[in-house]
């Protein structure tokens, strides 16, 4: 009897979807036709203009796209879709049903234009789109063949901005948990690396889960700011903002006024820290803030210029001074998480002859590249959204071996080794000849590039410790012993080979892709 009532609800959530929904019933048609089975319609209680659809795929389309847990869909009956649509989908993949697939949605809706904004967010969403108006229109393509096309075209390793994305986050599970237990004290961190090392993802995905749960949260990145002003009106600006989100009635300030816009009569400098100081007073706990290129605001290695790099030098070293008062008085304050390339600013105890007020500010965390396992995890998860499958565990030791667990490094050869598959073989089994060629290739956007620039960069930060590499890893036994033995008793001299991954802990390389470049 509880079987037959639950059909009979499934049968009218159905009906309602197929009245209501334009295409509903030519979508509901379209997975018919190669058995898969839509056991769940939900018509979303916050937005009568969404339904969330959970469908079963049949066993042969399971096989052959590695798709094992069912697919969630949403239908959006909007003219227009707007990125916060992917991430309602993206956020219902991370957090809802664990029998849903995390790698693979469906999206349907009216909008055009929705497949081009889902293509920008290749290597973080895997999402079908299905135009609802084309199935009105007559017999089209397939369900399976949509699938395969999507998984062709779309190349997810190729990814080269920060993720935002919980789905696409990948490992770090140490990280984050560092990070999380150094915010639960109020204690400031500064995390380093690499460049393309996953710095500003880190911060991305601890910043979501900690406003996710309730924590207030504020998010700055220097190099989009470029000045002092900006950097003191954003913060108090976003402190307002979540007042208000709290329901609260914010307290009166100089700087903005009771909606939060800038007061055009006031200096903020003058003011910023009385008025971030009664915000925080506001809040029922304290502000966690995420800072990203920390490193811009030290003058020597700023792109702001020297001026306005001490400016926001000067607007850290009062925020400092808050977080130390508040502590000091028994006030809920701030913790900083900020990110950069150089630690010098929390580092060096010294700026220009004069103490350099935000030394050991924050404790430092160096995000080396990632662990076999966390790779391995990568590797596999974005290669299952383009139907490519890494079961020869040599391709994996391969990557790990020449690109030392390097995020950026290891898709980009995966990247270009994609291009390799033999015209819609599905599923491609990644070979290891097609691995070592993408490495060996020569020019722009290759693996050889990334790696000759990530090399580069690590030069232009650490030009010292750059220097030591050729002898480090030297041909000749006894000049690399010395130089080993050299780097053993000076550790300033070598002190972020092995936490930015350059090397190991014996001073080989790590990234055995950059011995051909240091020793040429």
């Amino acid at each position: 009897m509880a079987s037959t009532r639950n059909q009979q609800v499934l049968a009218a959530h159905k009906a309602r979807f197929e009245q209501q929904v334009s295409g509903g019933r030519e979508f509901t048609k379209l997975l018919r036709e190669i058995g898969a089975e839509a056991y769940r319609f939900e018509e979303d209680q916050s937005d009568r203009a969404r339904w969330w659809i959970y469908i079963t795929l049949p066993a042969n389309v399971r096989e052959t796209f590695d798709l094992r847990l069912d697919v969630l869909c949403l239908s959006a009956s909007y003219e227009r879709v707007e990125p916060r649509t992917l991430t309602l989908i993206a956020e219902r993949l991370h957090d809802r049903d664990a029998r849903v697939d995390p790698d693979f949605a469906i999206l349907l809706t009216s909008d055009p234009g929705a497949t081009e904004l889902v293509k920008r967010r290749r290597g973080q969403l895997a999402i079908l789109t299905i135009n609802s108006r084309e199935l009105l229109s007559g017999p089209g393509i397939g369900l399976r063949e949509r699938i395969a096309e999507i998984m062709v075209t779309h190349d997810h390793y190729d990814l080269t901005r920060p993720i935002t994305e919980p789905a696409a986050f990948y490992g770090r599970q140490a990280e984050v948990a560092e990070l999380e237990f150094a915010l639960d004290r109020g204690q400031s961190v500064g995390v380093f690396g690499l460049r393309k090392a996953g710095k500003t993802s880190l911060l991305n995905f601890v910043a979501r889960q900690r406003e996710g749960s309730g924590k207030p949260m504020v998010w700055l990145d220097i190099s989009v700011l470029q000045a002092a002003e900006a950097f003191q009106l954003a913060l108090l600006e976003k402190c307002h903002t979540i007042v208000r989100q709290l329901g609260q009635r914010p307290p009166r300030l100089m700087t903005l006024t009771r909606e939060g816009n800038p007061n055009p009569a006031v200096q903020i400098g003058s003011y910023w820290i009385r008025d971030l100081n009664l915000l925080l007073d506001a809040l029922p706990d304290r502000l966690e803030l995420f800072i990203d290129e920390i490193d811009q605001a030290w003058p020597s290695r700023s792109n702001l210029g020297a001026e306005q790099a001490t400016a926001v030098l000067r607007c850290l070293t009062q925020l400092r001074g808050v977080v130390q008062s508040r502590e000091a008085e028994g006030k809920h304050g701030i913790g900083v998480v900020c990110a950069g390339v150089d630690p010098a600013i929390f580092e060096r105890p010294l700026l220009d002859g004069r103490d350099n007020l935000l030394y050991k500010f924050a404790r430092l965390a160096f995000l080396s590249p990632m662990k076999r396992e966390e790779m391995q995890e990568m590797v596999r998860s974005l290669g299952k959204r383009m139907a490519l499958r890494y079961t020869d565990h040599r391709t994996i030791d391969f990557l790990f071996q020449e690109f030392g667990g390097h995020p950026l490094l290891t898709r980009k050869a995966c990247s270009v080794a994609s291009r390799k598959r033999p015209q819609n073989e599905i599923p491609w089994h990644v070979p290891l000849s097609a691995l070592e060629e993408a490495a060996e290739r020569r020019g722009p956007n290759t693996p050889q590039s990334e790696v000759k620039d990530v090399l580069a960069s690590f030069t232009e930060w650490f030009g010292d410790e750059a220097a030591m590499l050729p002898l480090l890893w030297s041909e000749d036994p006894q000049e690399r012993e010395e130089a080993r033995e050299w780097a053993r008793n000076e550790p300033d001299m070598a002190a972020h080979l092995v936490s930015y991954g350059i090397t190991d802990e014996n001073w080989s390389p790590r990234i055995h892709a950059m011995r051909a470049l240091v020793l040429r």
